[in-house]
Formats: C-alpha cells, structure tokens, sequence
C-alpha cells in the first residue's frame, strides 16, 4: 500500500496564525510585518513548498526572486513592481498567478494578504527569468486551448527553465479513471464545477469551488468528474 495521500488544503488550518514566522529586517524595505507559514507538502531535494502564508502590510527589498511561485489569492490584494521598468501588476483576491524564479521585482502589499502557495526551488540557477512580468493563470488568457489525446481540453500558460514546473488551466466534462499511480506532483485549485478523487482504500474525497488539494507523486488514485470541471494547476515533476 502507497504512503502518499490526497491533501487537501486548509484556506484556516487548525493553529494557523498562532506562531509568527522568524523575519530579517534585511528583506524588506517597510518595518517588520507578522507573517505565518502553514506548510502542507515539503520535498527539501526537490526544491518543493506548498501551504498556506499570510502577512500585514509590507515592502519587501527589491531583488531577483528566488523561486518559481504558483500563488492564489485568498484574501487581500498584492502589487508587484517590475523594478527594471517600473511597471506595476496588481493581483486581487480569486486571482492565480505565477511569478518567475529571477525575475527582479519588488512585492507591495497594503492591509491583510492571505495566499496559497507552490514553491518550487530547483538547485540550478537560471542565468535569466522565463519571463518579467506576473503569468495569470486564467480560463480568459488568449493562450489558445490544446484539445488533450484523452478528450480533456488545457492552456500551458508558464512553464520554467528546466521543464520541471508547469502551471495553466485545465477543463473536463464528465468522466471516470480507474486506480492509477499519478505520475508527478500536482497542485489543484477548483475554479469551478467538483472533482472526486478515489484513493486506494475506496474512500472519495469530494472537492468542489474553491477548494485546493495535493497530490504528491506516487499517491494511487481514481478520478471522476460528474458533470463538468475548471482547474487551475501547477505539476512539478
């Protein structure tokens, strides 16, 4: 019988908020803020973070950014400064976004934020970023959709350096697999519609909008989709 389980993930986990994060004042350009970290998924050798993080208000120091990061906004809002135009994204609550590991940018942030996030910190350094601005992870990108060879339809909307972090929407219409080995780490947050996940003890875990799960590499599952599915995903093989 595998280890691996389905996660899913808490917008509150249990205890969140109650220990603050060690900061340095070296990494930001405002006064300290209070900041908590609830992590789900930690992989060290792969270089793999996902959980949830809040902060107040904050400036952070200006700098290249030091991973890829999936992150949907729970709750706040976020601004991101491209430091070497000067151009500002602002990302809102229910918004998906990717920023790209070396971009060099700066994070402004008035009031409460409150993120889910996917990390990913391969040990190799690109000498450049994949792109300098914010990555939307959207159903309304003009990326047009692939039809998929097994009847789903998708949009690859980032992908980094070394291929091993691929983030984008995916849609179904209803349908059902059987018991299979999942071949990567997936990140999913439920756009819309509800998504069964089957494990292999027969117990199915029941996601619907707005909700975001795990699934680590590895875990055997079933999946069924009833009626129709919009995803927003990040895989990290």
């Amino acid at each position: 019988m595998s280890e691996k389980n389905i996660i899913k993930l808490s917008q509150n986990p249990k205890g969140f908020g109650e220990v603050a994060d060690e900061l340095e004042e070296s990494m930001f350009e405002s006064v300290l803020p209070k900041q908590h970290t609830h992590s789900y998924f930690e992989d060290e050798a792969l270089g793999l973070y996902i959980g949830v993080w809040d902060s107040t208000d904050m400036t952070e120091t200006a700098a290249p950014y030091a991973c890829d990061e999936f992150m949907f906004i729970i709750e706040g809002a976020a601004k991101i400064k491209n430091n070497k135009t000067g151009n500002i994204e602002t990302i809102m609550a229910g918004e998906s976004f990717v920023i790209s590991q070396g971009y060099d940018c700066q994070w402004h942030q008035k009031g409460y934020l409150r993120k889910f996030y996917v990390i990913y910190q391969p040990q190799e350094i690109p000498e450049k970023p994949v792109t300098e601005h914010v990555v939307y992870i959207t159903e309304n990108s003009d990326i047009p959709w692939q039809e998929t060879s097994d009847g789903h339809r998708k949009k690859m909307l980032y992908q980094n350096n070394n291929q091993g972090f691929t983030s984008g929407v995916w849609q179904s219409k209803a349908f059902t697999t059987g018991l299979i080995n999942f071949p990567y780490h997936e990140f999913i947050y439920i756009n819309n519609g509800s998504l069964i996940c089957t494990d292999e003890m027969g117990i199915a875990h029941h996601f619907n909008g707005g909700d975001a799960l795990f699934i680590p590499q590895g875990t055997r599952c079933a999946w069924q989709v009833k009626d129709q599915v919009s995803i927003h995903f990040t895989q990290i093989k």
